[in-house]
């Protein structure tokens, strides 16, 4: 009895001092964005969350989705424009194929910022996207334009996407 007691007394501590050590090492990392940041104004954190959907563009673009799926947190969720559900980082790149299918048009995008939102460690993007397809004479055969918003995160080793969403600004609502 006493030497169970022992191993979980002993065990107990032990689950104590790691949870302890690890919420240490989230304050030392967090610190350490917060420095980094601290130095930076609020215009410069929103213009490289910016530069990070410029990033996330050029990557679907180039169907690069392994690249792509880096941007996202582990814990992300979001939805995009069209779906009927809330989708987390294991459906990210569903999308992209769809770009490329026809392969006698090209997938070209432009991309209009709205507003950016920096509190922190933290940066809101809006804005719409062109997405556009042309044929080998560089005529355009459709552009379908959406709204985005994500929400962007900085650690130490780099930016990630915590959440997001997507509507098809061209939808009729009205006559569905």
């Amino acid at each position: 009895m006493r030497l169970s007691k022992l191993i979980l007394t002993i065990a107990i501590g032990l689950f104590i001092l790691i949870t302890l050590e690890s919420c240490n090492e989230e304050n030392k990392e967090s610190k350490q964005t917060e420095t980094v940041l601290s130095k930076m104004s609020k215009e410069e954190i929103e213009n490289e969350a910016w530069e990070m959907e410029v990033k996330y563009w050029d990557y679907a673009q180039k169907m690069d989705t392994v690249a792509y799926k880096k941007l996202w947190h582990n814990d992300f969720i979001g939805r995009p424009g069209g779906a009927n559900e809330v989708y987390n980082k294991s459906k990210v790149t569903n999308w992209i194929p769809e770009l490329h299918s026809d392969q006698n048009l090209k997938f070209s995008y432009k991309l209009y910022r709205k507003a950016t939102n920096a509190i922190g460690d933290v940066v809101m993007v809006f804005y719409d996207v062109d997405n556009i397809w042309t044929d080998k004479e560089n005529n355009i055969i459709s552009k379908e334009t959406y709204e985005m918003t994500h929400t962007w995160k900085k650690y130490d080793y780099g930016w990630v996407i915590l959440g997001g969403m997507s509507a098809d600004k061209n939808e009729d609502i009205l006559n569905d």
